[in-house]
């Protein structure tokens, strides 16, 4: 156990950061100081596997984390969100407490929000203005083989879609709420590079668009594999 000492006027409060029953709940604790804890932490994506990092907890609520996850990594003392962001998340700003791990002591992932380590956090990182879009997607019909447009705007929408694609035997009449058949109109080639990015009309996809995962693109009832590891890393 160590002591922080948090001043008070003109005197010291002796207090403990993290008790020995909390620090015995985690592996890989690294190092601890009068107003830090440092330990092994990653974030996982499943296109790019764990980034490793070491994660710092202050008691004045400041997070920082160093990237390991090349020799030399030029990201050191970044904030969690850039962290989840260079580990390849696109909704860090959002999710980055359940995406960003910690070891448990029996060697198992979990996530930050389900630990104490955040208890002296209040939120001191600044949320970007604008949220990630989740950017229109084609489906191929199977009979006709036109591509068809998923507008996802909602999680009712993603999810219309996400069947849709895992559906090999998916055809325009499937699609709800609208009245369509193999004999409508595909879309134009030049309408279909419209797909909803916020960033330019045109975009062949960027980090303002594409969502790698979140909660209202992936559903803890499916057993997809993009499901599965996202639900598996919360």
């Amino acid at each position: 156990m160590y002591i922080v000492f948090i001043k008070l006027g003109s005197r010291c409060k002796e207090e403990n950061m993290f008790t020995n029953e909390e620090l015995s709940s985690f592996h890989g604790v690294l190092k601890t100081g009068q107003d830090f804890t440092e330990l092994d932490c990653g974030c996982t994506v499943s296109k790019y596997g764990d980034t490793a990092g070491k994660l710092r907890v202050y008691t004045d609520g400041k997070i920082e984390i160093d990237c390991d996850c090349i020799e030399n990594c030029p990201k050191v003392n970044i904030s969690p969100v850039e962290f989840a962001k260079h580990a390849g998340r696109t909704n860090a700003h959002i999710n980055w407490k359940s995406q960003i791990w910690v070891f448990r002591n029996d060697g198992q992932k979990v996530a930050l929000s389900k630990t104490c380590l955040l208890k002296y956090h209040m939120d001191t990182f600044q949320r970007p203005l604008r949220e990630v879009t989740h950017r229109d997607e084609f489906v191929r019909c199977s009979r006709c083989n036109k591509e068809r447009r998923f507008t996802r705007r909602s999680e009712e929408d993603c999810r219309i879609y996400h069947d849709a694609l895992l559906d090999k035997n998916w055809e325009c009449s499937d699609m709800p709420n609208v009245s369509l058949t193999c004999n409508d109109s595909e879309e134009r080639d030049s309408r279909k590079v419209c797909r909803g990015c916020p960033k330019t009309m045109k975009c062949d996809g960027c980090t303002n668009c594409i969502c790698l995962g979140c909660d209202m693109c992936c559903f803890d009832d499916c057993n997809c594999r993009a499901c599965l590891d996202f639900t598996q890393n919360q």
